[in-house]
């Protein structure tokens, strides 16, 4: 392989660091070239995928071979592949185009069948991948969740079918099986998507059940790291912890995430292997009964593990929640659990995160009701309703939901392997076969850009979301009163009088400042009126210029 600049040679370095082609070089260079339609390119997971289909397309190129195309599906094309260009550059965009969809209102089948065929798209070769979706409701249209999870999705589902598309790639979420599904809209629309595609006939469908996501270089979950993130709590000097603190959690780095659709993307979809119906397997030793009631989760362990209190809700799990397929359809379609290879609780996602930015966890467990009132008005970035609502059902559901990461840690290869978050805190991590044990003292800690607590964006959020202040007060009043006083300061039976003994100060403090400001008024416009102008030193507030 040739290089013409040493630019060319790093380029090409960094492209063949990615995943993808570190450990899946040989199928996608045998693979024929696809056309990809992928929805939702500028998410936090679609813009890594859309990174790891043109590094796939620059080494193709390299050794000679037809890369292939994305035709990218956003509100706002233009302003997208303007970014793009600049971020990629005219060279690793040449084989990028954009079109504009709307998901909030493009549901028939005949819009998006003439649309993707107007575009040239259909036959074996083309593949759509669907990562668009919307977690939290939106004030201005109440079908919106319905509308992008389900609506959407099954009209363009249908038209792919019709155009004879050789693959359909969809991201659901681990909370569609979660015992609560049916009670919280996102899972349920993302479920009766999932459901719909399992019902076609002859397109074959790959569904992501995807986990908790995290990107290991900037330390954030699930979005941007300049906006308000669930990870922010962390740096607060005390973190309200939803409920228990035992809620349990798959986080998978993103990067991972996006290195395997992209694969799936990218070769052909017979050779996807078939995930077993058993989930993860329960750590062996037995859990005691003073280990289930403590309220301090166990520390993360193996890939193939969860803490001990956990062992005894998960030993009856069977495939309950998954949908029911015809025989037929087993040949097509495939589910993989994609979550992250260590099962940890919320209480050890919170103190990992605080670690990695050079802090403390001081953690203060709290009810779900006042996070629940707030998230109702406004979602905190990526924590919403949603989500406080299946960790609320999960902490204490009689099967918990705990997926099976190990076919699709492996659809890269037999030697690829998924990050965990416990190597983010160290380089060198030195711990026993069974994966028990903390790290070594001397570990050199990983160094990641730390981050602050963004105020500007949070007065922002509640600038624009003012009817968060009173269930924020209530919030904030509870975390600090806990902390000062323990659980007891927040039951039932005390909380009426702290929320009106708070109120009633909030509201003497405001009416003694009314009366005092409206005291000063009237004395500043007795003097006015007195004297028929205005009292020295008033007005104007610049002395006057010398005669």
């Amino acid at each position: 392989m040739a290089f013409s600049t040493q630019t060319s040679r790093e380029a090409m370095r960094r492209v063949l660091a990615n995943p993808l082609l570190r450990h899946a070089k040989a199928s996608i260079e045998e693979a024929t070239p696809k056309q990809i339609a992928l929805s939702g390119p500028a998410g936090f997971l679609g813009s890594r995928v859309l990174s790891s289909i043109l590094d796939a397309h620059d080494h193709r190129r390299a050794v000679g071979l037809e890369p292939g195309e994305v035709v990218l599906l956003s509100s706002s094309p233009g302003n997208l592949m303007s970014r793009l260009i600049n971020k990629h550059g005219h060279a690793r965009m040449a084989s990028v185009r954009a079109t504009r969809v709307d998901y909030y209102f493009q549901h028939d089948l005949d819009s998006w069948r003439d649309q993707l065929g107007s575009l040239g798209m259909g036959g074996s070769d083309a593949v759509f991948v669907n990562l668009a979706a919307l977690a939290g409701p939106r004030a201005d249209r109440p079908d919106a969740m319905m509308a992008v999870n389900y609506r959407a999705p099954l009209a363009a589902a249908r038209a792919c079918e019709a155009l004879g598309f050789g693959h359909w790639i969809q991201s659901s979420t681990q909370a569609v099986k979660a015992e609560r599904a049916g009670q919280v809209p996102y899972s349920r629309w993302k479920a009766m998507a999932d459901y719909s595609l399992a019902r076609l006939e002859r397109l074959p469908v790959s569904v992501m059940t995807l986990g908790l996501l995290y990107c290991k270089n900037s330390g954030v979950v699930g979005q941007k790291g300049d906006t308000l993130n669930m990870v922010d709590l962390a740096l607060l000097p005390i973190t309200p912890i939803m409920g228990n603190g035992r809620a349990p959690l798959q986080p998978l780095e993103v990067g991972d995430a996006a290195a395997r659709i992209a694969y799936l993307a990218l070769t052909e979809p017979t050779a996807r292997p078939v995930q077993a119906t058993s989930f993860a397997t329960v750590a062996s030793k037995p859990a005691s009964a003073d280990t289930r009631e403590n309220s301090t989760p166990q520390t993360p362990s193996s890939a193939a593990s969860v803490p001990g209190w956990y062992e005894k809700k998960c030993e009856q799990r069977h495939d309950w929640a998954r949908p029911k397929i015809e025989p037929g359809r087993q040949y097509t379609w495939r589910t993989y659990d994609a979550v992250g290879p260590e099962t940890m609780t919320l209480l050890d996602l919170m103190k990992t995160f605080a670690m990695l930015n050079g802090r403390t966890l001081h953690p203060v467990f709290v009810d779900y009701r006042n996070f629940e009132t707030v998230l109702n008005v406004a979602s905190l970035g990526n924590l919403n309703r949603q989500f406080v609502s299946l960790l609320r059902s999960e902490q204490d559901a009689e099967r918990p939901i705990v997926g099976n990461p190990e076919t699709f840690e492996t659809l890269l290869g037999p030697n690829a392997k998924l990050f965990k978050m416990r190597d983010a805190l160290y380089e060198e991590d030195e711990i026993s076969s069974s994966g028990s044990e903390p790290p070594r003292a001397g570990n050199k800690a990983r160094s990641i850009k730390k981050r602050a607590f963004p105020v500007l964006p949070a007065l922002e959020w509640v600038w624009t979301n003012y009817r968060v202040i009173i269930p924020g007060t209530n919030l904030v009043l509870e975390t600090i009163g806990t902390y000062l006083f323990g659980k007891r300061f927040a039951s039932d039976e005390n909380w009426w009088w702290i929320r009106t003994g708070a109120m009633t100060v909030l509201l003497a403090s405001i009416a003694a400042g009314s009366a005092h400001a409206g005291a000063e008024f009237g004395k500043l416009y007795a003097d006015m009126v007195g004297a028929g102008k205005w009292p020295p030193g008033f007005w104007p507030p610049w002395p006057p210029p010398p005669d």
